[in-house]
């Protein structure tokens, strides 16, 4: 029996070649992270300012209820939290659709099958990598928050509470990965693998969004959509909803495994 490839090679190279991704977007969402939370007081006082003005129904109607914006979990849950997996699904996305896709068009997919490694090997540590990948900039993030949380005099959110918010938004977006790989593993090019992707993506957020705006009317179709499974909006006030945090993670785990399937029967393209 040939050997195969010891296990973590491919990991640690996935994960090398992705430093410079890692480190650009951990910063970029530190950044906002330190921004969002140092602004808040400054919106705290403009809400006081035109407190009589918000409470108008014709201006409630018009722009919504925004007493959401008067506590520090409402403000960061929605301008922060009901966000962050739609901006983490652009780094997520691109680096599944690179797990086999990528590979194939730059025509290095053929070299690395032609190792003693097997298939469904490559996958799993390339999707581990990405999962390392994506902790790291959510930990680069948190010290984002915690550093902006030291700008303000009476800051009350604890540690326990912001990892748990920005920890929250891994099972969604692997979900969104897994189904990115998936894709790229059953149609043959990776551009209509990401279009289609990014259609079913903004299409579950945009039936998430007009559900929430029709009421119970339309109650039922919001299911349809795993962001209805994400809250996002609430995790700070009531803490992570554990249903949906384990069924997004069970559900992103299904489709990797099927994408490791789907990748065990395709022939590989050769440029």
């Amino acid at each position: 029996m040939t050997p195969g490839i010891p296990w973590g090679i491919i990991f640690r190279r996935t994960l090398r070649d992705s430093r410079v991704g890692i480190v650009g977007w951990g910063l970029a969402l530190a950044a906002m992270g330190f921004m969002v939370i140092a602004l808040f007081p400054s919106i705290d006082g403009m809400l006081s300012q035109f407190g009589e003005l918000l409470e108008n129904p014709v201006v409630k109607m018009l722009v919504g209820d925004v007493k959401q914006f008067a506590t520090m979990e409402g403000f960061l849950g929605v301008k922060l939290f009901s966000m962050l997996p739609l901006i983490l699904a652009v780094y997520a996305v691109l680096f599944a659709l690179g797990i086999v896709a990528g590979e194939e068009a730059r025509g290095t997919l053929d070299i690395l099958l032609s190792t003693p490694a097997p298939r469904w090997q490559i996958v799993v540590e390339k999707v581990a990598a990405l999962v390392v990948a994506l902790l790291i900039i959510l930990a680069m993030m948190l010290g984002g928050m915690l550093a902006g949380g030291l700008t303000i005099p009476d800051f009350s959110l604890s540690v326990g509470q912001l990892a748990a918010a920005v920890i929250n938004a891994l099972p969604v977006t692997l979900l969104m990965a897994a189904l990115a790989l998936l894709l790229s593993t059953v149609l043959r090019h990776r551009g209509t693998a990401g279009g289609v992707a990014t259609a079913i993506i903004v299409g579950a957020y945009f039936l998430t969004t007009l559900t929430d705006m029709a009421g119970d009317s339309l109650k039922a179709l919001s299911y349809l959509s795993f962001y209805e499974y994400y809250n996002g909006a609430e995790v700070l006030i009531d803490g992570i909803y554990w249903p949906g945090f384990i069924g997004l993670l069970v559900a992103a785990g299904a489709l990797f495994a099927l994408s490791v399937v789907f990748f065990q029967r395709r022939d590989v393209l050769s440029n």
